[in-house]
């Protein structure tokens, strides 16, 4: 197995298990301690929606290692990965604080729609055939 595929492996299970400890804090605080209230959204912002957007985003760069044959669709990959750390890290702040206005999660919204575009993009670049020279 080359270093490329373990890579990638690694970043898809390192990934699942992000989004495991997400999926486990959401089950812990709705239903366990039943944390339900307003003052409550900014414990979720910590221990809920950061480890489910890293998650997501080491699955999706797991793959992408995995499937990887175009340089070209870096091009679309990297800004991908930049904007998506960027708004998690906005998301992040926009949760802490309870008196953010719609605009702001619109926006955040937006540019997650954008980063997954992106993303989209780069593996239909990674997946057009290689066009083979003459001779």
């Amino acid at each position: 197995m080359s270093a490329r595929i373990s890579l990638g492996i690694s970043l898809v299970v390192i990934g699942a298990i992000f989004s495991l400890y997400s999926a486990y804090n959401v089950n812990e605080l709705i239903f366990i301690q039943e944390r339900l209230s307003k003052s409550d959204i900014p414990l979720y912002a910590g221990k809920v929606a950061l480890p489910m957007m890293i998650g997501l985003l080491l699955i999706i760069d797991g793959l992408i290692v995995c499937g990887f044959s175009r340089r070209s669709s870096l091009l679309l990959h990297v800004p991908a990965n930049l904007i998506w750390i960027l708004i998690s890290s906005k998301l992040y702040s926009a949760i802490q604080d309870p008196t953010e206005s719609r605009l702001t999660f619109y926006r955040i919204f937006i540019f997650i729609v954008f980063a997954a575009c992106l993303f989209i993009g780069g593996a239909v670049v990674n997946f057009i055939p290689k066009v083979k020279g003459k001779g």
